[in-house]
């Protein structure tokens, strides 16, 4: 009986109750872009699906092999640093002010500044390589998108990328 006669559901089953022996014979591959174990239909399959397929076929976009996303994450590292000097150069009890700005303005809907301070590099730079991402350049600085973790550790009890992403509900107390 071949598999072309059976329902879905019979063919998944056949596919996920591969045999050790099945795995010995080298029946099961691994797919080249997701790595995930699948019963090739034909000789020369090597991806486990259609959007494996394509997804491996599209051109990487980072900034070594792409000068758009080169300029793009130019300028959202530039922002990043400009805020950080903005508020390194406000008087201390004026800070808090300008980061609940901040986070007001990305919890409305602001894509830039979300991304800005959700971003995983600005929250956890190598400080001995990448100083140039900190205010003045020094240690004792943090960046825009650690300052508003910190805030938000403070006062909402979780993560900046949830604050601004709303998946987190304003404080209980009003207090921010």
């Amino acid at each position: 009986m071949s598999l072309e006669d059976n329902e879905p559901s019979e063919i998944f089953e056949h596919f996920a109750t591969a045999t050790e022996e099945q795995r010995l014979n080298n029946k099961l591959r691994l797919c080249k872009y997701c790595e995930t174990e699948f019963m090739p239909r034909r000789r020369d399959m090597v991806f486990c699906s259609t959007n494996c397929r394509v997804y491996s076929s599209r051109p990487k976009q980072n900034s070594q092999n792409s000068r758009d996303k080169a300029r793009k994450n130019y300028e959202l590292f530039d922002t990043a640093m400009r805020m950080g000097e903005r508020l390194y150069s406000l008087p201390p009890f004026e800070r808090l002010g300008y980061l609940k700005e901040l986070i007001d303005d990305a919890r409305s809907g602001n894509t830039q500044l979300r991304e800005i301070l959700s971003n995983y590099k600005l929250l956890h730079p190598d400080p001995e390589n990448e100083s140039w991402m900190l205010p003045r350049r020094s240690r004792e600085y943090s960046t825009i998108a650690q300052a508003a973790h910190l805030y938000c550790w403070k006062f909402w009890g979780a993560d900046v990328g949830d604050v601004v992403y709303n998946r987190v509900p304003e404080p209980e107390d009003g207090v921010i």
